[in-house]
């Protein structure tokens, strides 16, 4: 008996039957688009991290730069230097004081402003008058400004046509309280006229002042600045 051989196909694998893409040799121009915008962003996203850091550097060393200095004369007067011309003693200095005023530079601000703010000439009032309200913080230069002007004491003073001499004949510091002074001053005060026309008269005062510590620069060396203004007119 003779067989007849078998028609079907062979047996064949599964995996066999699994079909494998293969990608094309050059990538289709949407990736290649992709992959060059992807390269412009790290790009921008490196420049961007590399110009905060600069910025974040250069304000740390700001932040840790020494401030300028300031000369104080034997009489209390003050001086501004840039730091760049100052030598190390200088440096060293104003390190220790770390910016506070010695009682030598209270006392000659004080005599300064006293002398701007009370020794009145009609000729002299229009340069006088801005100087003394500049040694005061804002809120007493408004107060200050708004009364004077509520009151026309510059025109007064002009048409006054008399000369004011003060001599400080006590200065005391009273109290010194963190960066807050209340200094309290005797002061006589001889006024005259001008042009001769009426006797000399003269009086005194006790002036007490409250002064604020504040940074230095070259319009306050002596980093002080009036905060608060009183005067009390005594007995002969």
């Amino acid at each position: 008996m003779s067989t007849t051989p078998s028609t079907a196909a062979p047996s064949t694998p599964a995996a066999a039957l699994v079909k494998t893409a293969r990608l094309p040799a050059r990538p289709p121009a949407i990736w290649a688009a992709f992959a060059r915008q992807g390269a412009w962003k790290n790009w921008f996203l490196g420049l961007q991290f590399a110009l905060n850091f600069m910025l974040v550097v250069a304000a740390i060393g700001f932040s840790r730069r020494e401030p300028d200095v300031v000369l104080v004369d034997p009489d209390g007067k003050s001086t501004y230097v840039n730091r760049s011309i100052a030598g190390d003693a200088l440096v060293r200095f104003l390190a220790e004081q770390r910016q506070q005023p010695s009682d030598v530079t209270v006392a000659h601000f004080t005599h300064a402003f006293l002398n701007t703010f009370l020794a009145i000439n009609s000729t002299t009032i229009d340069a006088a008058w801005p100087e003394a309200l500049s040694m005061m913080d804002a809120p007493l230069r408004d107060r200050i400004s708004r009364e004077a002007t509520a009151q026309k004491l510059l025109e007064t003073y002009r048409l006054a046509r008399v000369r004011t001499d003060i001599t400080v004949d006590e200065l005391t510091l009273v109290e010194r309280h963190g960066n807050v002074l209340h200094v309290r001053a005797v002061v006589t005060r001889r006024k005259e006229s001008l042009d001769g026309a009426k006797s000399p008269t003269k009086d005194r005062l006790q002036v007490d002042l409250v002064e604020r510590v504040v940074t230095r620069t070259p319009a306050e060396p002596d980093g002080l600045q009036i905060a608060e203004y009183r005067n009390t007119l005594l007995p002969d």
